[in-house]
């Protein structure tokens, strides 16, 4: 209770007191300050007393902790639960494994003496090359991982100036050649890529190659038919590079060693040349030699005087990708019709006609899977805005076994979107109870292009879920200006009508700042 004041009636008001009654005041205040005074000591002598029985109450306590309890073995469960999944791990102390040798000494030498917890690693040399000491951890942390297998990942760039450090990095790399699984390389130098050539990695099953732009094949000694590729597990070889056919032979060869092959067209000063595509003839060659393929990737560009093909039977392709840049329909249809793939189960198109205003290789090419590859249940289509995207998906009438269609619509503005196309249209030709349905048996659908508006969508799904229809999965990417743009949506209501939805609203981002996270996309999380 607050003590009676001689000047209540004036407290908490504009009164303006005389110089005797300020002295009044502060004589009244004496007593009443050293009081505050005292409360104040008492409060931190009492403050200092809780501390000091807190911190006796928590060290009781933590000795009865469960973390401390637990077993060793489902703590380190634990520990390899909170790895990143959708890419290698990460040379960051604020991410595992790194951050969990910070919580305490006993994690600290749980963690380090977990090889599984070492066993991917994602160095981006921008960032890992800049000290010496962060060169030294990466074998560090290779040495911990031994003798698991070994997933990585190298990003570089010519921008950083910091090409020679690759050659480094390979020399750390290759002390742990014999437990290598799977090997990811962006631009490595010539005497890097000679280094890797020379190894033999046993356990090696997926590696993916990014090649400098001057990189220039030995046509004595394929990088394809290197000891480095032959030694390989299972054979999933990945190639991104500015000219792919340089890859494969001139002459007739046989590479069935390989399994698995992906060819990408890298993108260069001239995005509009005509090399880096495959013709017909050397896409033939390199689909002869390897005989035993489950999955192909090629970019493709063929024109009108385009030699004869023999027809092949790819008795084991499982998985064709092509990024068809071809201006001539009836050539590019020809080369599909003489591949025949009983086993086909996925096609991934990307259409991009080099010269954007052309017409486009017709996209009635669905026709030629049917009767020859019944298989077929997953279709990826990335397309140009000079395609007419309605036509293309009532194409897909012709394989019945569509579960699974996922589209990408482009073209070169702001942001590589189409900006012409009717959204409601697109989303009328596979909507719920449409005669027209291509995709009746449709289970998941996903579509990254421009902004949508929500209402659109929302309407597109509400009908699937009114229908009761097979659609049980659906994924929006939509690019927009600004994050002030972003909208806030609920999706409760497909949620709860066990219908599985994710929208991801994206801006643009600073790609070119150096960090432990350079080369990942993050947004796959």
């Amino acid at each position: 209770m607050s003590p009676e004041s001689p000047f209540q009636s004036h407290l908490k008001t504009n009164y303006i007191p005389t110089d005797p009654e300020i002295s009044q005041i502060r004589a009244h205040l004496l007593p009443h300050e050293a009081e505050v005074a005292r409360l104040d000591a008492l409060i931190q002598d009492l403050c200092a007393q809780r501390e000091r029985m807190k911190d006796y109450v928590d060290s009781h306590r933590a000795l009865i902790s469960h973390p401390r309890r637990l077993p060793q073995e489902i703590l380190e469960e634990i520990f390899i639960a909170c790895l990143p999944t959708a890419h290698n791990a990460v040379m960051s102390s604020t991410e595992p494994p790194l951050l969990l040798g910070r919580i305490c000494s006993r994690w600290r030498s749980i963690a380090f003496a977990l090889p599984r917890l070492w066993s991917s690693l994602h160095v981006h040399l921008g960032y890992a090359c800049l000290y010496e000491e962060r060169v030294a951890a990466i074998d560090e942390w290779l040495n911990r991982a031994s003798p698991s297998p070994l997933s990585i990942s190298i990003r570089g760039s010519d921008a950083y100036g910091l090409g020679f450090y690759d050659e480094v990095v390979v020399d750390i790399l290759t002390r742990h050649s014999s437990y290598w699984s799977t090997l990811c390389f962006y631009k490595p130098s010539k005497s890097a890529l000679l280094s890797l050539a020379a190894e033999n990695a046993p356990a090696l099953s997926d590696i993916e190659i990014h090649f400098r732009d001057d990189f220039e094949e030995d046509p004595e000694r394929p990088f394809l038919a290197s000891r480095f590729i032959l030694g390989q597990k299972q054979r999933r070889i990945s190639v991104v590079t500015v000219n792919p056919p340089f890859f494969v032979p001139t002459t007739r060869f046989t590479w069935s060693h390989i399994t698995d092959l992906s060819f990408e067209r890298a993108d260069s000063y001239d995005s509009y040349a005509e090399e880096g595509y495959f013709d017909m003839a050397t896409a033939h060659r390199l689909i002869e030699g390897c005989p035993r393929l489950r999955s192909l990737k090629v970019p493709i560009s063929v024109g009108v005087a385009e030699p004869e093909i023999e027809p092949l039977k790819l008795s084991f392709l499982e998985v064709l990708s092509i990024r068809n840049d071809s201006t001539t329909s009836e050539v590019f249809h020809n080369f599909i019709d003489n591949l025949v793939m009983p086993q086909l189960t996925r096609f991934h198109l990307v259409n991009t006609p080099r010269y954007l205003y052309s017409n486009p290789v017709e996209l009635s090419v669905f026709e030629r899977f049917t009767g020859r590859s019944p298989l077929i249940s997953e279709i990826l289509l990335e397309l140009p805005s000079c395609s007419s995207t309605v036509d293309v998906l009532c194409g897909l009438r012709h394989l019945a076994r569509i579960s699974k269609l996922s589209i990408v619509l482009w073209t070169p503005d702001n942001h590589g979107f189409i900006t012409d196309y009717d959204e409601d249209e697109l989303f009328a030709v596979i909507a719920a109870g449409s005669p027209s349905n291509p995709v009746p048996a449709l289970r998941d659908f996903s579509l990254e292009t421009r902004f949508i508006p929500e209402e659109t969508w929302m309407q597109f799904l509400r009908g699937h879920v009114d229908h009761r229809t097979s659609l049980s999965r659906v994924r929006f990417r939509l690019w927009v200006d600004s994050a002030d743009d972003i909208p806030i949506v609920d999706l409760g209501e497909f949620v709860d009508a066990g219908l599985v939805v994710s929208v991801d609203y994206e801006v643009d981002e600073d790609l070119f700042r150096a960090t432990p996270w350079g080369g990942i996309d993050r947004r796959e999380q």
